[in-house]
């Protein structure tokens, strides 16, 4: 048994170096109602050179982060620590608590109706200037009878965000006629967007979009297939390469917005991405590190 554990190990740490991903130590959090709160994180950086992302899986949080494995790997390459937020608001509250001076700064990122959680958990938190929310979905008044209050977005105040980004995989809310009919995933619930900007006058926000990905591509390939086969088309090419383009090219967006200071404007005006033809990037990239004997698998 040991010497098949050690095989798993040594295959685990050449995937690490295929990726080319950083040492990373994996460890948790256990607050005083047993919650747990997984964070990932770049080993050989001093927190305080870290930003910290608090990440809002789908499903209203409820998703577990390791279904995001890859996109989180990304994020982490790109030097920042990623913490995986509960459903539990209060639970997330004592976490922004805890590490409120120990990193750089604090941006939320957000995937799917994650959002709501978001939303509820950075209202209360004055030193979250940023947020990035990946497909937002609002389902927060889903189980309202009253239609009217339905169709109210007056909620979607932000007390103390002043910037946003919203990262689209258009599959998501595209129809399609030919060859075959297919829906949109997202298109009832999707966050109006225009109804911010006008509840939230002072607020600066950017939108790009991914036209050829979809609400699922941003999973593990698992898990990512199976919804592709199933409720939500993704991209037409799924190999992992070609999903693994998709989350560094999220990664690097969320990097350049947060660190957006250093990267011309004119490189940042697109709507639309094309990521056949990537942004270059590279001088304002964090260095990447190598994977030797002080990695972390946990």
């Amino acid at each position: 048994m040991r010497f098949l554990n050690l095989i798993i190990f040594f295959l685990e740490c050449n995937a690490f170096k295929l990726n080319n991903l950083p040492p990373i130590n994996s460890y948790k959090k256990v607050f005083n109602n047993n919650k747990i709160v997984k964070v990932y994180e770049p080993s050989n950086i001093n927190k305080k050179n870290m930003d910290a992302i608090i990440f809002y899986t789908g499903a209203n949080s409820l998703i577990p982060g390791d279904i995001y494995s890859n996109f989180i790997g990304s994020l982490n390459r790109y030097n920042f620590s990623v913490s995986v937020a509960t459903n539990d608001d209060s639970i997330t509250k004592e976490l922004l608590y805890d590490i409120r001076n120990e990193y750089k700064n604090i941006i939320a990122v957000s995937h799917s109706s994650g959002y709501v959680s978001a939303l509820n958990t950075i209202n209360s938190q004055k030193n979250i200037k940023k947020a990035i929310f990946l497909d937002p979905v609002d389902n927060s008044n889903l189980l309202d009878l009253n239609p009217l209050k339905f169709m109210n977005n007056n909620n979607n105040k932000f007390n103390y965000i002043e910037n946003i980004m919203i990262l689209n995989a258009e599959k998501s809310y595209k129809w399609s006629l030919f060859p075959k009919f297919e829906m949109p995933f997202i298109p009832g619930f999707a966050l109006d967007t225009k109804m911010i900007e006008k509840n939230n006058p002072d607020l600066v926000l950017e939108k790009k979009d991914a036209d050829d990905y979809g609400h699922s591509d941003i999973l593990d390939i698992l898990w990512s297939d199976l919804m592709h086969g199933t409720l939500s088309k993704g991209h037409d090419d799924r190999s992992s390469n070609n999903l693994a383009e998709y989350h560094n090219w999220l990664a690097e967006e969320i990097y350049v917005f947060v660190n957006k200071n250093v990267v011309n404007s004119k490189e940042l005006s697109s709507d639309i991405i094309d990521l056949s033809t990537p942004i270059d990037y590279e001088e304002v990239r964090p260095n990447y590190f190598s994977v030797d004997s002080e990695t972390y698998l946990n």
